[in-house]
């Protein structure tokens, strides 16, 4: 699938002078606006910025500010205090 947007070539010059290859920038601010409101899974991501692996994506969303993994704090520290108490004493010493 193609998508051309017709930008007047001062416009296109400058904003290439900032932030080079238009499509791709284009293409990873849809993919960020996307999953931020649930729009786009991270396949979905993943695909749009012709990256091999889900962790490409992952990684991508990271470096941008953007949860992959949406835990309330306080269910983390549940689960922690969970497997610290099935950890057998001998393994809880080691740190």
């Amino acid at each position: 699938m193609s998508l051309s947007v017709e930008v007047p070539d001062d416009v296109r010059n400058i904003l290439e002078g900032r932030w080079g290859d238009l499509s791709r920038h284009l293409r990873e601010n849809m993919a960020l606006d996307g999953y931020r409101q649930g729009l786009l899974s991270l396949a979905q991501v993943r695909r749009l910025l012709e990256f091999a692996t889900r962790w490409e994506a992952q990684e991508f969303l990271g470096r941008h500010g953007v949860a992959v993994f949406d835990f309330d704090p306080s269910e983390l520290d549940r689960e922690a205090a969970l497997h610290e108490a099935a950890d057998p004493p001998e393994l809880r010493k080691r740190g």
